[in-house]
């Protein structure tokens, strides 16, 4: 509906703040086929967590032993971006959006177990000024699970009191952060952008990963995700685009402390201490895509190389550091 500079419309095409096509939680349909770039960067526990007398405890139920056959995985997402409803007033539009999907790694190397899967869901709105500026803000949610069969291989080959079926499952359900989001279309094919996340409760982690110390001193469990695409257009065929995307965690500031035995760069056992001056914890991925089609509305078919360096993308996994390279493809805004 259009009454002069005024229009209406339900459910468009495109969200006018896009997605980030080198955020380790898009939203888009994607599969990909994993290289890690050693054994060292296969996840080698599963944490059970406990809040002690020293605050938030870690205690590592070994997985590596069970699956030592090599250093692929696969992953899968997928998921959307939908806007339901436009209101535009002349370089003006607002329009209320809502995002959702599931990301989860298998084992390629051994059988197709489930490693596990994490949810992400974004209540909010979405604003776009002329051409050059869009806004995001609203609520989202992230949550960890871990795999079925995975917990159901422990339990059987080592079935000892304690264990994630005889004692407090691990929890990884993130709060639900304030997010607010700044894009910007500085040239015609380059797009910088930056959201930060904001932990209303200071809780970046269930059961309560913060202090009396941590929170006086101001931490509130922010993420701030920063990123630019670069994309030429290849005729006949679509862009060529060259995306990166850093987030950076306050979390970092509860420093671990590890003991017992170490497994590909993991700790059995973790204790944290709040250190307010220790930097954020950061990690990046970069992408390479090139679309299928040379539409600019609606989803694009992409095929892509994804290079990661920083924690193991599932919350359950968090403390396994490393790096890999994934070559696949999506299908997203």
């Amino acid at each position: 509906m259009e009454l002069g500079a005024f229009s209406f419309e339900l459910n468009p095409q495109t969200p006018l703040h896009l997605p980030y096509l080198a955020d380790p939680f898009n939203t888009d349909l994607a599969l990909g086929y994993m290289y890690l770039s050693s054994e060292e960067d296969r996840p080698a526990y599963l944490y059970k967590v406990t809040s002690g007398s020293s605050g938030v405890e870690y205690t590592g139920l070994e997985i590596n032993k069970y699956y030592t056959d090599g250093t692929n995985m696969i992953m899968m997402r997928t998921g959307s971006s939908v806007p339901l409803a436009r209101i535009s007033v002349g370089p003006l539009a607002v329009e209320a959006n809502i995002r959702g999907g599931f990301r989860a790694f298998f084992f390629a190397y051994r059988g197709t177990d489930l490693l596990g899967f994490d949810g992400t869901y974004y209540l909010g709105m979405n604003a776009k000024l002329g051409n050059l500026l869009t806004f995001s803000f609203g609520k989202k949610h992230h949550s960890g699970h871990i795999g079925d069969e995975i917990i159901a291989t422990i339990d059987k080959k080592d079935p000892v009191d304690g264990s994630l079926l005889h004692d407090r499952q691990i929890d990884y359900v993130r709060q639900d952060p304030l997010t607010f989001a700044l894009s910007f279309n500085a040239l015609n094919h380059l797009r910088v952008y930056g959201e930060l996340r904001l932990g209303d409760t200071a809780q970046i982690f269930k059961p309560k990963f913060i202090s009396d110390e941590a929170v006086a001193d101001g931490y509130r469990a922010r993420e701030l995700e920063v990123g630019a695409e670069l994309s030429l257009p290849i005729p006949y065929v679509g862009d060529f685009t060259v995306a990166f995307d850093m987030t950076l965690h306050e979390m970092g500031k509860f420093v671990p402390q590890g003991s017992g035995t170490v497994i590909n760069g993991e700790y059995e056992k973790y204790t944290f201490t709040y250190e307010k001056d220790a930097p954020w914890e950061t990690e990046f991925q970069i992408v390479l895509a090139q679309s299928l089609t040379t539409r600019e509305e609606g989803l694009k078919a992409r095929v892509m190389v994804t290079y990661h360096r920083g924690r193991f993308p599932l919350f359950a996994f968090h403390m396994s550091k490393g790096s890999f390279i994934s070559v696949g493809g999506s299908m997203g805004f």
